[in-house]
């Protein structure tokens, strides 16, 4: 005897995943765009370091910069991209 889920039903579901999906993205999407504007700041910060020809000092502090941000921003941001990733295949599947 096989069970089939109503349409009301899979609405029901597919609107529970929307709403899910809605609520975290709320503290997702800050973190993805965060951590796109730093990888922009990053790779001015190095053009402009290597088009003025600074000295030792400024790479060593652009590169100082950049792996504090990598560190405490690469989990976060392998986490919200993890999340959305998830929810998008569970709305895909409804």
């Amino acid at each position: 005897m096989g069970f089939e889920k109503s349409v009301a039903w899979q609405r029901h579901q597919l609107a529970t995943m929307e709403r899910m999906h809605r609520d975290l993205a709320r503290y997702t999407h800050p973190v993805i765009r965060v951590v796109g504007l730093c990888g922009a700041v990053y790779l001015a910060s190095w053009a402009l370091v290597m088009v003025l020809g600074a000295g030792a000092w400024a790479m060593v502090v652009v590169a100082a910069v950049s792996a504090a941000a990598l560190v405490l921003g690469a989990p976060a941001f392998v986490l919200a991209i993890g999340v959305e990733r998830y929810a998008r295949g569970r709305l895909e599947k409804v």
